[in-house]
């Protein structure tokens, strides 16, 4: 096991099948981790007031579920410091074996006495298995192993896809549509359309012909419309979309509820836990805790948070574009592409853009297993953007040019009666025609108390004294190597 600041073996190759520098360590990014934090720190936050009135009325505890989300933020910041702390050769080991356990994992929901299922009016729905004293969610955890497994599957073919085939592709991915077929048979439909969105960036990320991706999405779309028709309870959920307000008492109610909450908020909220939202829209601590935050906070809360996802996003995106380990880049790109997926599909829920998906806000939502993959996710990105310290981004200083004294009468004196000495022109013969020497225009100035620097049209530009400011002024020539007359005028 290799901290993500080791030195890493020197191949043009590198361990992870990518170009790293040679015999160089790779430097960690502090600002991944500080975003990483400060948006855990700012869900619990939210998770607190959004949780407070529900927690009281169910369990008479307003911060059950604040306690229980912070044990879960402990194990989530262990996960992401034991992945990050995996070598790219590892993560690779890793690949198949984790996509193996999380099919049978995925699998192990439907067996009676492991599995939990809710039933409800239309469909009963495994997604859970219960240890006791913990249950959690396989779908969650198979978003790590599919991205690990898809960076290393990926990765082994790249320079191969232009002999490609669709059927070639799909045969390589038997392992991925088990996975996809055991979540949707839970069923968990926002689950599977957002991963098969990952494995679409991927692909195109790898390099596959954007034509064949392009139709292997369209023939996808019968599929997707035969499994509207077959689930009534989907079909439904997409006409709640189009008119929320004509099922307001039915499968409209969430929708409706949070869309008060949001209009009740205003630009700056209102007090805290008091609102329309927390009193009346059901699980407003999970899938719509957005509209519960933005009732306490307003738009300009809302645009806060954004504003934190989007600085993690942009810094990863600097980082990435920088990184030369190609299975690190595959990497990264998978993890930034499910968390900030997440981050606009319920968005765009909560806000009725699209229909209800049951996808969660990473970081806010309650939920141990979604919050420990969000760190998880951060661990593998953590370690995806970690470059040597050659590729690292820098802030170059800017050097300010030192600013030129005005002369003293009684050094501009010494100059005006050193220059004609040291002019080789003054040899000339009478009534000879040259141009005004570089010397003649520094003593002219200098005799009128003002520098040469300030002259329009002047050559004789007074280079600094300082080394800094002869290396911002770009000049190879040096002070030493001019006449008197304008040593006279340096600082010297």
């Amino acid at each position: 096991m290799t901290a993500v600041g080791s030195p890493m073996a020197g191949t043009a190759a590198g361990p992870s099948g990518g170009q790293v520098m040679s015999g160089e360590a790779r430097k960690p990014d502090l600002w991944i981790f500080l975003f990483t934090l400060i948006l855990g720190g700012t869900g619990l936050m939210i998770l607190l007031s959004a949780s407070a009135l529900q927690a009281n009325l169910d369990l008479d505890d307003p911060y059950f579920y604040a306690k229980r989300q912070a044990v879960f933020s402990v194990a989530g910041v262990i996960g992401l410091f034991v992945i990050a702390s995996f070598s790219p050769k590892m993560l690779r080991k890793l690949a198949l074996p984790s996509m193996l356990f999380s099919l049978l994992l995925l699998l192990l929901v439907f067996v009676p006495g492991v599995g939990r299922s809710v039933a409800s009016s239309r469909d009963s729905f495994h997604r859970w298995i219960d240890l006791g004293f913990f249950s959690f969610q396989p779908s969650e955890f198979a978003k790590v192993a599919l991205v690990l497994y898809l960076a290393s599957m990926l990765l082994d073919r790249k320079g191969q896809f232009e002999q490609f085939s669709l059927k070639e592709l799909l045969r390589s991915m038997i392992l991925v549509g088990s996975v996809l077929a055991a979540i949707l048979l839970e069923p968990q439909y926002g689950t599977t359309l957002t991963l098969i969105s990952v494995i679409s960036v991927l692909i195109f990320v790898a390099g596959f012909p954007v034509l064949r991706l392009v139709l292997l999405g369209l023939s996808l779309l019968p599929l997707l419309a035969m499994l509207l028709v077959l689930w009534e309870y989907r079909f439904e959920r997409f006409q709640v979309w189009l008119d929320p307000y004509a099922y307001r008492y039915a499968g409209g109610y969430q929708l409706v509820t949070a869309f008060r909450a949001f209009g009740e908020g205003g630009w700056i909220g209102q007090e805290l836990a008091s609102g329309f939202g927390h009193r009346y829209l059901t699980f407003g601590h999970t899938d719509f805790v957005l509209a519960l935050f933005s009732e306490d906070y307003g738009f300009a809360g809302v645009a806060v948070l954004l504003c934190l996802y989007g600085a993690l996003l942009w810094r990863s995106i600097i980082l990435l574009r920088r990184q030369k380990d190609e299975y690190l880049f595959l990497l990264g790109c998978g993890a930034v592409t499910i968390l900030f997926l997440q981050v606009i599909v319920n968005l765009f829920v909560v806000t009725g853009i699209i229909p209800t998906t049951g996808i969660s806000l990473p970081f806010v939502s309650y939920g141990g297993s979604s919050l420990i993959v969000s760190y998880a996710l951060c661990g593998l990105l953590w370690q995806a953007t970690a470059l040597p310290a050659s590729q690292a981004p820098r802030r170059t200083p800017r050097v300010k040019p030192a600013s030129v004294p005005v002369a003293n009468p009684a050094m501009a004196e010494t100059a005006s009666t050193a220059a004609p000495a040291a002019n080789p022109s003054s040899s000339l013969a009478p009534g000879s025609q040259t141009a005004p020497s570089a010397t003649s225009n520094a003593s002219s100035a200098a005799a009128a108390g003002k520098p040469s620097a300030f002259r329009s049209g002047s050559s004789a530009f007074p280079r600094p004294a300082s080394k800094a400011a002869s290396n911002y002024s770009g000049s190879s020539r040096k002070i030493s190597d001019r006449d008197p007359s304008v040593r006279a005028l340096s600082l010297d």
